[in-house]
């Protein structure tokens, strides 16, 4: 068999592209062999890739694949020529002595796709190295994702549904792996913060966003390394709230520079307790690169427990043709995000002021701003409303979605003083227990 890898240019290897193809034409179990392994784009000569993708359509469509039926759907494709004509599918045909041997091929094929993938994506690094444009840590955290969406698309499990069921069995007399948040009455509904999970926290301008993801934040540290992402506020407003939440002091006065002897000293046990949070704040980002880029920063400072973002309408950059799809690619960002760094990633949104004609001021999931992707790819979408005229000391928390669990309303203590929410249940050890 001819071997056409090369040394420079692009890796491939027509002999074993061939043995592929014409193996289709052997051997029924042939192309869910092949297809199940590659996809037509794998094969680097054209022809090959038109005919592989022609009798992927037979294959679906459960008609026999062989020299005639290509053939005939080639031609009514308008594709014959393009795949070198009746003549080359009989070269094909005659290629392999049997298809035993597929697999293989199907690996050698694979292989060559890879590299080549691999060497169009060193290319484009290169590109961005040789350019003075854009910032260099952006583009670094592009070529990182270059080179990592290539070992993605290499990377298939593929298993039989059976083989990791003992696994799961073995799992069930187990509770399922949350980090509680702050509020147990919450946690009745939802179960807690779960690693892999998109959690949406909704509200109107001033009505808690930023408080819920803050006191989230907190708790997470519990666990391990947080990455506070606040596309709205400085790093030293965020730090005048934590002061409030951790040592109880009220947010006017903090505000205003007006401490007392006891907030003074309520203010030095604060700043002992947070300084040594592992809570990194990112405050100078704003595209979804530089999020990702921050994120695998702290993530390598040690063990990652979460991700906060506030908000996610903020968020600048995606290039589509309207804000829509902008913030529809966010959400599917974020929600991959969680999933391949395995921990929750709390986004925060904001929601649209109720039409004149609603009689409630409860939000809806058609509230969320801008995005119906964000209610599709979260697993939790959690609603906030804050009736400061009519329910000063009450938060009402609107559990909208719940992909795995409840759905239903928690009411929460509304201490704005300290910038913090506290569950109603009865607590023994009076207000000055902290929820963090």
């Amino acid at each position: 068999m001819a071997d056409a890898v090369q040394e420079r240019g692009p890796q491939h290897d027509v002999g074993a592209e061939q043995y592929v193809v014409g193996s289709l034409m052997l051997s029924p179990k042939a192309i869910w062999e092949v297809l199940d392994s590659l996809v037509p784009a794998d094969f680097y000569l054209p022809k090959h890739e038109v005919i592989v993708t022609a009798a992927a359509r037979l294959a679906h469509q459960n008609q026999p694949i062989d020299v005639i039926t290509l053939m005939d759907e080639l031609g009514r494709a308008g594709e014959l020529e393009k795949a070198g004509g009746a003549e080359y599918l009989h070269v094909l045909h005659s290629a392999p002595s049997t298809a035993a041997n597929v697999g293989y091929y199907v690996d050698i094929v694979k292989d060559r796709a890879l590299r080549r993938r691999l060497q169009d994506a060193g290319m484009r690094v290169a590109q961005m190295g040789q350019s003075t444009e854009g910032d260099a840590f952006e583009l670094a955290d592009i070529a990182r994702a270059e080179i990592e969406g290539v070992a993605a698309g290499a990377r298939v499990d593929v298993h039989a549904v059976g083989s990791t069921i003992d696994a799961l069995i073995d799992r069930l007399d187990k509770s399922p792996e949350y980090v509680p948040t702050p509020w147990p009455s919450l946690d009745k509904l939802i179960g807690g913060l779960a690693a892999g999970n998109l959690i949406i926290v909704g509200a109107r301008p001033g009505e808690g966003k930023t408080i819920v993801g803050l006191q989230c934040a907190t708790r997470l540290a519990h666990e391990g390394l947080v990455a506070f992402i606040s596309l709205e506020m400085g790093e030293d407003e965020l730090q005048i709230r934590l002061i409030a939440q951790y040592g109880e002091v009220h947010m006017k006065s903090l505000r205003n520079r007006n401490l007392n002897k006891e907030q003074w000293g309520r203010v030095a046990v604060a700043r002992q307790r947070f300084q040594e949070a592992p809570i990194y704040i990112g405050d100078d980002i704003s595209t979804l690169t530089q999020i990702r880029s921050f994120v695998r920063s702290v993530a390598r400072k040690g063990k990652l427990a979460g991700v906060v973002i506030d908000y996610l309408q903020l968020i600048e950059g995606g290039g589509k043709e309207n804000r829509q799809q902008d913030v529809a690619e966010f959400s599917r960002g974020l929600k991959k995000m969680a999933k391949q760094l395995q921990v929750p990633v709390i986004a925060l949104s904001q929601l649209s002021r109720p039409p004149a004609q609603r009689a409630s001021r409860t939000p809806l999931l058609t509230d969320l701003r801008e995005s119906g992707a964000i209610e599709q790819d979260a697993d939790v979408v959690l609603l906030l409303s804050y009736d400061r005229a009519k329910k000063p000391g009450d938060l009402e928390v609107v559990v909208a979605k719940n992909r795995h669990g409840e759905m239903g309303t928690v009411v929460l203590d509304w201490q704005g003083q300290f910038a913090r929410l506290r569950d109603k249940s009865w607590d023994p050890f009076g207000s000055t227990q902290l929820d963090i």
